[in-house]
């Protein structure tokens, strides 16, 4: 599992380079969990004992992030020509389809139906508009924000994203993604 995870980085790490270069926002929403996975990496490299926890984390976002890049790579590679530019325009509403994607997996795992008329079309008007360049950018955000309230609300659903768990667990791991530069107005005491 780990030796295909070295695999995995070196032929995507050009990629996700490019990605972190630019601010992609899909390298921000994946950025936990491949914080998470190369911790853990590096850990195992320095020939530390992983316990069943550690395995289950790596295996569970190893999974996670390589079925979510094998999308992305699709969408880049093909749909965007692998033109960074183009690409970071569409990231969010690319971003959105991951997500939808993320929501229908979750509910299938918990015994519950995904296919909803509502998430469908809004899935499908996200692509359209992606395959068009169009630039609705705050109606498909609208579209989006109202579609979930209306499923979860339905469904009586609360949804926690794996990247949330991940997070989380980088919190845990002592690796803080989201650290603010404190600044010191006035003098110090």
């Amino acid at each position: 599992m780990y030796k295909d995870y070295a695999a995995w980085i070196l032929e995507n790490k050009e990629i996700l380079d490019k990605f972190q270069k630019n601010n992609s926002v899909i390298y921000e929403r994946l950025e936990p969990v491949y914080e998470v996975l190369n911790h853990i990496y590096h850990l195992v490299c320095e020939h530390e004992e992983m316990d069943q926890d550690y395995n289950t984390i790596f295996e569970i976002g190893f999974n996670y992030l390589s079925q979510e890049f094998d999308v992305i790579k699709i969408y880049f590679e093909t749909l965007f020509q692998s033109n960074c530019d183009d690409f970071v325009n569409y990231s969010q509403m690319l971003l959105y389809l991951i997500y939808i994607y993320d929501i229908r997996a979750d509910l299938e795992n918990h015994g519950i139906d995904s296919d909803y008329e509502q998430l469908n079309e809004l899935e499908t008007l996200i692509e359209n508009m992606i395959m068009e360049r169009r630039d609705d950018y705050l109606y498909i955000s609208a579209q989006m924000d109202d579609t979930l309230e209306k499923l979860f609300s339905q469904i009586n659903y609360e949804y926690v994203s794996i990247i949330d768990i991940y997070v989380e667990i980088a919190e845990t791991m002592g690796i803080f993604l989201y650290e603010d530069e404190e600044i010191v107005l006035g003098e110090e005491i």
